[in-house]
């Protein structure tokens, strides 16, 4: 194990980011790194908010790095970078009141990084390497990771055409892989995410043409049986980020692969604190606004979600913006209120901006504070918005 102590923010080394997110969080980016697509994958989150300040975990060429948002801007501390150089920067994060627990994504294996921060300094520690078995087909398309509620930690990753989890009780030593599907697509995808009593496993099977869905009780050994989300009619793609609200009601935003003009391209999936899934489409295809990569946000109100998704314009890929909603079951288009929050500014560069990857914290928005989330080009540009100001 690798253990690195530090103090906080050397501004004066740091890279400073000056952006006045009132005016400009629409149109310019906040942060900039030197890598592509900095906020996929989709089911990942990669912010979190702890102490009164937004932090990002973003990957550069390098590995990852570490952000906090303040009243000046974004600022990477360098010393976090320097000390994860050389290990995956693609990251889901999971978040606790002082530690925040990270897996990295490789093409054949995972690492697990911890990061606990006091009032004088960060702990950076590398936990560990995951690694399927031998007879997979070692490509990894993602991987997420949650924390139940008895301590145990989780990582999940689709493998080839295989969905695996790892467990582990403290952190440092974790079991072997256990397969919990197969059969899959190498394109499709897979998210954990925390439920009442447990946590739950969620994954496309677009070979079967089926969300699927596997849940795991607190203090149990085996998992329930495969539940069947949705299947058929060209329900399934490789979208999928889910949230849970207060009430423990969870919210999955998804894809379908209809891809038909005037028929719906996003469907939000809801499992209800009953248990009872039930799915609802919504965002129509036409011939030059298309919807996808969706994400569903929760708050500390159980009766506020947003959803948000990119929606590409077909003539021209610079023109793409991202657009956030509230959701509302009982409207029959499922959201409302539908407003524009990030609309980069066009750039000379044809065909290398494309918008896209709304990330934001695994868990709902705080209380107190803005709701932030990123998302990113093809430039390595990051841009924000503050949903909190930008859907009232």
């Amino acid at each position: 194990m690798r253990r690195f102590i530090f103090k906080p923010f050397i501004l004066c080394f740091a890279l400073l980011l000056t952006v006045n997110f009132s005016k400009a969080q629409h149109a310019k980016p906040v942060i900039k790194v030197d890598v592509a697509g900095a906020t996929a994958d989709k089911p990942q989150s990669k912010l979190w908010f702890m102490d009164g300040s937004w932090w990002a975990l973003l990957p550069k060429s390098s590995g990852p790095s570490l952000w906090q948002r303040t009243s000046k801007g974004w600022i990477e501390d360098p010393l976090v970078s320097k000390h994860l150089t050389g290990y995956p920067g693609r990251v889901d994060v999971w978040a606790n009141d002082h530690e925040v627990m990270a897996v990295g994504v490789a093409s054949n294996y995972l690492s697990v990084y911890q990061l606990k921060k006091d009032k004088k300094s960060w702990q950076v520690k590398v936990m560990g390497k995951l690694s399927a078995p031998k007879s997979a087909d070692n490509d990894i398309e993602t991987a997420t990771i949650v924390q139940d509620k008895t301590g145990c930690w989780w990582v999940a990753a689709d493998v080839g055409d295989q969905v695996y989890v790892w467990k582990s009780v403290d952190g440092n030593h974790w079991n072997e892989a256990v397969e919990l599907g197969n059969g899959i697509n190498k394109d499709d995808i897979s998210t954990l995410t925390i439920l009442p009593g447990g946590i739950g496993l969620i994954w496309t099977d677009q070979n079967q043409d089926a969300v699927k869905f596997r849940f795991h009780e607190d203090n149990r050994t085996d998992w329930n049986a495969v539940e069947i989300i949705e299947q058929g009619n060209h329900t399934a793609d490789d979208h999928l980020r889910s949230s849970v609200s207060p009430d423990g009601t969870l919210w999955l935003a998804t894809k379908n692969s209809v891809d038909e003009i005037g028929k719906p391209q996003l469907v939000l999936r809801v499992r209800h604190i009953d248990g009872k899934w039930k799915n609802y489409p919504f965002a129509n295809l036409d011939s030059i606004k298309k919807p996808s990569r969706p994400a569903v946000l929760t708050t500390p109100d159980t009766d506020v979600v947003f959803i948000g998704y990119t929606e590409y314009n077909a003539k021209d890929s610079n023109l793409g913006v991202i657009k956030f909603a509230r959701v509302n079951l009982n409207n029959k288009n499922v959201i409302m209120d539908i407003k524009t929050v990030i609309k980069p500014e066009i750039n000379a560069e044809k065909n290398t901006l494309r918008i896209n990857d709304i990330t934001s914290s695994k868990d709902k928005f705080p209380k107190n504070g803005p709701w932030i989330i990123l998302a990113s080009d093809q430039l390595g540009n990051i841009y924000e918005a503050d949903l909190r100001a930008d859907m009232k």
